[in-house]
């Protein structure tokens, strides 16, 4: 595991997850109304917003290694607000602000505004950058066109003399994906959502178009919803 993640310092009175875990379950239940299969960022956070919901008593989330320990853990962590797409920067714009309500929870999510620079080498990419500094005005993300010159001023290694020129998005930043992950995770198990470890899907049932159940390695599941975050069937 990365020496950041263990390491990693907190901010204020902020709680590192990694250092708090919830305990997850042996067994797995014979019934819910959901079944999460995953425990990584993705469907903690689906697991998260199902318990916000009032569905937590009613979740399964199961995962084949430990919450949090696939590729969450090692993953680059950068957090871009502006995308290319409109539903894009709007569901990256509800991730920042689900980890901005962690932070007010008391928990540490690693986030740190650093800005990110987007450059251009065809006219194409420059028009991209200017359909999304229209489109980030109905999200209220600050960002700015930059010529080369700015893009020089913004970081002096980068080399100018063939851009046209770039994008600066001030809000952008880098955040901690484990420890969001296992927050994320707390938060549901708190909220009464059951999570099952070391627990690998074999198949899942179906009736009539519908899921049925879902068979993994530690027994048989009746469901009505099955949210497939990572086997794949």
């Amino acid at each position: 595991m990365s020496t950041y993640l263990k390491t990693a310092a907190v901010k204020d009175d902020l709680i590192n997850a990694s250092e708090h875990k919830r305990p997850t379950q042996d067994s797995l239940p014979s019934q819910a109304k959901v079944v999460i299969c995953g425990g990584g960022a993705q469907g903690a956070a689906i697991a998260y917003k199902l318990a916000e919901a009032g569905w937590g008593n009613e979740v399964v989330l199961i995962e084949q290694g430990q919450l949090g320990g696939g590729t969450t853990w090692h993953a680059t962590g950068l957090m871009g607000i502006l995308k290319p797409s409109n539903l894009e920067t709007k569901i990256a714009v509800m991730s920042r602000d689900l980890y901005g309500d962690l932070e007010k929870k008391g928990w540490y999510t690693g986030f740190r505004k650093c800005g990110s620079l987007w450059v251009a080498k065809k006219k194409d990419r420059m028009y991209q950058y200017k359909k999304m500094v229209a489109s980030a005005v109905q999200h209220n993300i600050d960002c700015k066109i930059l010529n080369p010159e700015q893009v020089k001023q913004y970081c002096g290694l980068v080399h100018t003399e063939d851009l046209l020129g770039g994008l600066w998005v001030p809000g952008d930043g880098v955040a901690n994906p484990h420890e969001i992950c296992l927050a994320l995770g707390c938060e549901a198990i708190d909220k009464g959502v059951r999570v099952v470890e070391q627990c690998s899907v074999s198949n899942v049932r179906t009736e009539n178009g519908r899921i049925k159940a879902v068979e993994t390695s530690k027994g048989v599941v009746e469901c009505e919803y099955f949210v497939n975050r990572y086997v794949r069937l």
